[in-house]
C-alpha cells in the first residue's frame, strides 16, 4: 500500500522522524496484526503526536481498533455504492484547496439536502473520515487541520437522526486516532436550538476540543479573523470556487483513491490486540483498556 507521498519528503521537513522512532512504531504494529504499515502512515502518526512515541503508539491503537471494529464508519468505502452515492447527494463536504495562513488543511461540511429524511449520520461520517484521509494521503504531514461546519437548512427534525453511540465513535476518532494536529473547529449560520446541539455533543468532547469550539450567528465575515477570505469559496465572501464545485472536485478524487481505501481495508482488518501481560515495543508504554473510553488526549495532539 502507497500513499500519495515519500517517507523523505517528510524528512526534509521533519528530521525527528528517525529511523529508530519508526521501527519501534512497526514493532508495535506487527504484534498488533498490521506487519504491512506503510512508512508513510507511521510518519503520520508520529507527526500528529509531536514525535511523542508513546502518544504515537497510544494513537495507533484507537485509529486501526476503530477501523477495525467499527463497520458501519470504515467497511465498504466504495463511492460507487448506492448508499453513498444519495449521501453524496445530501452533503456537500470537501477538503478546500488552498490551507490557511498557517498552512492549516480546512475541512468543511454542510447540508446540500435540507429534508431531515435524507440526512443519514453514519454515511456522512463514513464520507467525513474518507476526505480526511484523502488530504493525509495527499499532503503527508501538514502544519494542522480546521473543521468549518455551515448549519444552514439544519432543522430540528435532524436531531432525530443523530446517534449518541456512532457520535462517541466518530469522536473518540477524531480525537483520539485520527493521524492529525486538530487546531480549531468553526461552525457558522448556528440555529436558534443550538443549545440543545451542545447539550448532545458537550459530554463527548474533550476540554481541549470543546475550547475549540467557535460558534457564529451573524455575519459571515466574522470568521474572516481566523479564516482569510482567500482560504474560502465564494459563497461566504472568499476566493474559491462554489461550494459546489469544490464538492464535485473532491468526490472526483475520492473516485480515483478506491484502490487505495480498499488495501487499508485489507489491511487494518488484521487487527487485533495484544494481552497486557505481553511487553509493548517500549517498555514504558501502557496498553490502552479494550472497551476504550474517551480518556485524555495524548500529550501533544492539540497544539
Amino acid at each position: 500500500m502507497k500513499l500519495g507521498f515519500t517517507i523523505e519528503e517528510c524528512r526534509i521537513k521533519h528530521p525527528e522522524l528517525t529511523n529508530d522512532l519508526l521501527d519501534e512504531l512497526r514493532v508495535w504494529g506487527e504484534q498488533r496484526g498490521l506487519p504491512n504499515i506503510p512508512d508513510e502512515q507511521l510518519a503520520l502518526f508520529a507527526h500528529s503526536c509531536y514525535f511523542n512515541k508513546n502518544a504515537s503508539m497510544q494513537c495507533m491503537e484507537v485509529y486501526y481498533k476503530l477501523k477495525a471494529t467499527t463497520p458501519e464508519f470504515f467497511n465498504n468505502r466504495d463511492l460507487r455504492a448506492e448508499y453513498l452515492q444519495n449521501s453524496m447527494k445530501a452533503l456537500h463536504l470537501t477538503a478546500f484547496p488552498v490551507p490557511d495562513r498557517e498552512g492549516r488543511t480546512i475541512i468543511f461540511g454542510r447540508l446540500a439536502d435540507t429534508r431531515p429524511g435524507e440526512f443519514m449520520l453514519n454515511n456522512g461520517i463514513k464520507l467525513l473520515i474518507m476526505i480526511l484521509d484523502a488530504s493525509l494521503y495527499t499532503a503527508g504531514c501538514t502544519p494542522g487541520y480546521v473543521f468549518l461546519f455551515d448549519m444552514s437548512g439544519v432543522k430540528l427534525g435532524h436531531l432525530t437522526r443523530l446517534s449518541i453511540s456512532s457520535l462517541r465513535k466518530f469522536f473518540q476518532f477524531v480525537q483520539e486516532g485520527m493521524p492529525i494536529r486538530l487546531q480549531g473547529i468553526h461552525v457558522l449560520n448556528t440555529v436558534w436550538f443550538m443549545n440543545r446541539v451542545v447539550s448532545i455533543i458537550r459530554p463527548l468532547m474533550k476540554k481541549e476540543i470543546f475550547e475549540m469550539l467557535r460558534l457564529y450567528s451573524g455575519e459571515v465575515s466574522e470568521i474572516y479573523e481566523y479564516i482569510p477570505p482567500e482560504c474560502l469559496p465564494k459563497d461566504f465572501g472568499g476566493a474559491l470556487d462554489s461550494i459546489e464545485t469544490l464538492h464535485d472536485a473532491q468526490y472526483t478524487k475520492l473516485h480515483q483513491l478506491l484502490n487505495y481505501f480498499l488495501e487499508e481495508e485489507k489491511l487494518y482488518n488484521g487487527w487485533h490486540s495484544v494481552p497486557k501481560k505481553l511487553s509493548s515495543a517500549s517498555s514504558n508504554y501502557k496498553e490502552l483498556q479494550e472497551d476504550t473510553t474517551i480518556e485524555k488526549i495524548p500529550s501533544g495532539r492539540v497544539h
